[in-house]
């Protein structure tokens, strides 16, 4: 009565997974380990440097390119607006009630008759457009009155 139940060994391992035999971990120095990352580290900054300097020098060209452009477009917009500026000004003096008739008479070639022409002789385009007041046309009629 008082005996205890037997188990049955084979019973018990049947329910339970069985044992996985694991390698033991090799242990690394630390130092090894230490020196492993700072290897993988220099590597991806090196990698990363290496990139850094491919682009800039695929860069700097479009820049100074880009550049270039820029400064030959301001200078064709400064072109430009003075060139809107000069034709603003003679838009507007075109539809300024008060020069309506001095455009007319610049543009047409009739003038008012009450208006007088005035022409300015500068003298001495007078003397050298008039062959008498010439001394050495004087002399040349003086020997040949002779």
């Amino acid at each position: 009565m008082n005996a205890q139940p037997q188990h049955d060994p084979t019973a018990y391992q049947a329910n339970r997974p069985p044992k996985v035999r694991m390698r033991p971990r090799q242990r690394h120095a630390p130092q090894q380990i230490i020196a492993v990352e700072a290897a993988i580290k220099l590597s991806v900054n090196l990698v990363l440097g290496v990139t850094a300097i491919v682009t800039l020098h695929k860069l700097i060209p479009v820049n100074l390119q880009q550049q270039a452009d820029l400064q030959r477009l301001r200078a064709e917009v400064a072109e430009a607006q003075t060139k809107v500026a000069a034709l603003e000004e003679d838009f507007d003096r075109h539809f300024d009630p008060q020069q309506a008739l001095n455009i007319m008479q610049e543009q047409n070639i009739r003038f008012n008759p009450k208006q007088r022409q005035v022409v300015w002789l500068d003298p001495k385009v007078k003397q050298a457009a008039d062959p008498t007041a010439d001394p050495l046309h004087q002399a040349d009629t003086a020997v040949a009155a002779d």
